[in-house]
């Protein structure tokens, strides 16, 4: 029995038997401890050495020269290899990748169109926890108990029972908040927690993987000696819990991140084929009968400060964590959330505006009470009946995000369709925007890149006020500057002052000007 599980020994599993090595075969003996999943450009933030990484290159297709360094990059990181799938973003894996790898004996697999992301990591996962499983099957009599246990699925219940009947004490689990998971049948609660019939406090073993403690064994003490071997069955048992855990938190972990990928797919119109959606929603269990709405929240300032500056940095992904997890608190089982590059996404059942903004109010009051101090904006898109249309109202939750943030500030809540005149200014096609701006403000804008003058502002002033004076005043200019400048400004873009039409020309102009683009 190997200590660890090799590529090659992956590459033996069933969901590999149309897979190819098309580069870096000499690194096959590289160890494989977890998968990961390629869902964002900035992956290596979220690497980790012995990983490996599964990919449709969907961030990276139309970027080859980020695809030709991808190799590079993750070899430096130590990951165990990368399976590509490229059949639906890319015709075929580039030849300078396939060259790297070689370079750097690193493992460049070809998964066939139909490979199933969801099979490869539970065959993976199971096959790391089975030889981990086996490594500790080489200890005493007792091993074997847990063992089976592990191998059979059981869970921390079947755990606590085993450890009961050998201690021939009762036991209870606890997680990391030290709230009871489960108790073994033999006893009363307070044989365990201590404190009856003069018991006297339980002994305690930490369910702990390096720094990281998932939670607590707690065993009866009655003051009789437990002896050696069963002193090592409660460690053991503790072992076989973390083990159970970590194997649980990673095909969560795994899942969630494969779940981001389908959901950004879907929001952004790739894809097309209702069997496929039906396929994923049925897997995934996403409820799609009825309407939806797209929803994005981004953490947009802290302690005052804007939050851009997170980005790329340690404290940027459990913030958007810990922003998934507000969204999910507060938007109930219904909702479908999954973290983003640089926000979170949600779809939202609701019909109407009000019922949109009551869901993006509660979810900025959770992220306000999880997240002292940090504003949450939020945007919201219109409802769409057929989730494979759902691209319309992602793009229009961008846009209320943005218009939200560029209007009001961090931490505004947007619903698209409560929007006044920049719901329809921004439906409009971005060409026939640009062609309407510059002909209605190319002259003068122009002619302020020219002579470094402002004469746009002061028309954008002038147009919010219609006042001469309360324009000057707002300006700090003097009366007749002002109307100078007025005046200076009729003779570019032609007569205005007088003719309302004009002015709602203008004043349109310059609201496409400074609209967000989605």
């Amino acid at each position: 029995m190997n200590d660890v599980v090799s590529l090659a020994d992956v590459l033996q599993l069933p969901p590999f038997a149309r897979a190819r090595v098309v580069g870096g075969r000499a690194g096959l003996a590289r160890p494989v401890r977890a998968v990961n999943v390629m869902e964002v450009p900035d992956i290596l933030d979220w690497v980790k050495p012995d990983e490996l990484l599964l990919t449709t290159a969907y961030p990276l297709r139309d970027d080859p020269v980020a695809l030709d360094a991808l190799v590079p990059r993750l070899a430096e990181r130590g990951l165990a290899g990368i399976a590509i799938k490229p059949a639906r973003y890319i015709e075929t894996i580039p030849t300078g990748m396939i060259q790297a790898a070689d370079r750097y004996d690193f493992p460049l697999i070809e998964l066939p169109p139909d490979a199933s992301f969801n099979e490869i990591i539970q065959a993976v996962q199971t096959v790391i926890l089975n030889n981990q499983t086996a490594l500790l099957e080489r200890s005493a009599a007792i091993h074997d108990r847990f063992t089976s246990i592990v191998l059979s699925g059981g869970g921390l219940r079947a755990i606590a029972e085993a450890l009961a009947e050998f201690v021939g004490r009762p036991v209870a689990i606890l997680d990391a908040q030290g709230v009871v998971q489960c108790r073994s049948s033999d006893g009363a609660p307070d044989a365990v927690d201590g404190g009856a019939h003069g018991a006297r406090g339980p002994i305690v073993q930490p369910i702990q993987v390096g720094a990281e403690r998932y939670g607590t064994i707690l065993v009866a003490d009655d003051g009789r000696d437990l002896g050696s071997d069963r002193l090592e069955a409660i460690e053991y048992a503790a072992t076989v819990a973390a083990l159970r855990q970590v194997q649980a938190r990673a095909v969560a972990e795994a899942d969630r991140r494969f779940q981001a990928v389908c959901l950004e797919e879907l929001v952004t119109g790739h894809v097309t084929d209702r069997s496929v959606l039906m396929e994923r929603a049925t897997t995934f269990a996403w409820d799609l009968a009825a309407p939806r709405s797209v929803l994005l929240a981004e953490a947009q300032a802290m302690a005052g400060q804007p939050v851009g500056a997170l980005a790329g940095t340690v404290e940027e992904g459990p913030l958007r964590s810990r922003l998934a997890d507000a969204a999910r608190a507060s938007l109930g089982p219904g909702a479908i959330v999954w973290e983003r590059s640089r926000e979170i996404g949600a779809l939202v059942a609701g019909g109407r505006p009000s019922d949109l903004r009551d869901a993006g109010t509660a979810l900025q009051a959770e992220a306000t009470r999880r997240l002292p101090g940090v504003l949450v904006g939020v945007g919201i898109g219109r409802p769409s009946r057929d989730p494979l249309n759902l691209h319309a109202s992602y793009m229009e939750a961008r846009r209320a995000l943005s218009i939200g943030r560029w209007g009001h500030g961090p931490g505004r809540l947007t619903v698209f369709e409560e929007l006044g005149i920049d719901r329809l200014l921004a439906n409009v096609p971005d060409a026939e925007a640009a062609a309407f701006c510059e002909a209605t403000l190319g002259r003068l804008e122009a002619y302020d890149d020219a002579r470094g003058t402002n004469l746009v502002a002061t028309l954008e002033a002038f147009l919010d006020t219609r006042n001469v004076a309360l324009t000057a005043r707002q300006l700090y200019l003097h009366y007749n500057t002002l109307k100078n400048r007025l005046v200076r400004i009729e003779e570019i873009v032609g007569p205005y002052l007088d003719d309302p039409s004009r002015c709602l020309s203008l004043s349109l102009a310059l609201r496409l000007r400074r609209l967000p683009a989605p």
